[in-house]
């Protein structure tokens, strides 16, 4: 599995050390913010994702760096139809994590959602190119077959 680790750019560890530098990342102790994600998470398994979003909302502004809360708060973007914004917190998700490509196929899934299938099939094909996980690859490639017989109709 250590072959599948993608180093950080150097904007990337940037962006990582200034966020978990703001004052907001020392308020609250890890436990106290694992405590309100176990309510988010709950939210989420009860696809409440309306009443999940300003929880995770609020974790990613006092966890800004940890993957969990932000991949939480793009979730709940994504389910509750905010396909753009929920593709900025992927990205970012991507920008500090580059070796979450399951993070990528959510990107491609928004886009889909978001009819920008050029945008899609350009993010599918770069999880299919890379050393993804097979089940991961094998996804990005039902999802590009998928689209583009969508946008052959």
């Amino acid at each position: 599995m250590a072959d599948n680790v993608v180093a950080r750019d150097e904007f990337g560890e940037a962006l990582l050390n200034g966020l978990q530098a703001l004052p907001s990342n020392g308020r609250l102790t890890p436990e106290q913010l694992e405590v309100v994600y176990a309510l988010a998470y709950a939210h989420v398994a009860q696809e409440q994702y309306a009443q999940a979003l300003p929880v995770f909302a609020f974790l990613a502004q006092y966890g800004p760096a940890r993957k969990h809360y932000l991949v939480g708060l793009g979730v709940c973007l994504q389910m509750l139809g905010r396909h753009e914004e929920a593709i900025s917190i992927y990205s970012l998700v991507l920008t500090l994590y580059p070796d979450s490509l399951t993070i990528a196929l959510r990107v491609a899934e928004c886009q889909l959602a978001a009819r920008q299938t050029d945008e899609a099939q350009r993010t599918l094909r770069l999880v299919e190119a890379s050393d993804a996980p097979a089940d991961v690859r094998a996804r990005a490639e039902a999802l590009l077959q998928l689209s583009s017989r969508e946008a052959a109709s």
